[in-house]
């Protein structure tokens, strides 16, 4: 009984499963921070404000239209 009670404490408690959770939030982090850091410096940022602009544009001249305003 006393085994089976250390054997259960032992493999609840004494696992890595933990360890390998935290290593793989870590390794998310750090590519989420290189992909921010390429983002902000390549102008990417730039461009995508101005493609969604346009489109945002284009949008609003269809509704117009097809709504006859």
């Amino acid at each position: 009984m006393l085994f089976q009670i250390y054997d259960y404490y032992r493999t609840v408690y004494g696992s890595e499963k933990g360890q390998d959770l935290i290593e793989y939030a870590l390794l998310l982090a750090l590519i989420v921070a290189v992909g921010m850091l390429i983002y902000q410096t390549s102008g990417l940022k730039d461009s995508l404000v101005t493609i969604f602009t346009n489109a945002n544009t284009v949008a609003n001249t269809a509704a117009s239209v097809s709504t006859g305003k």
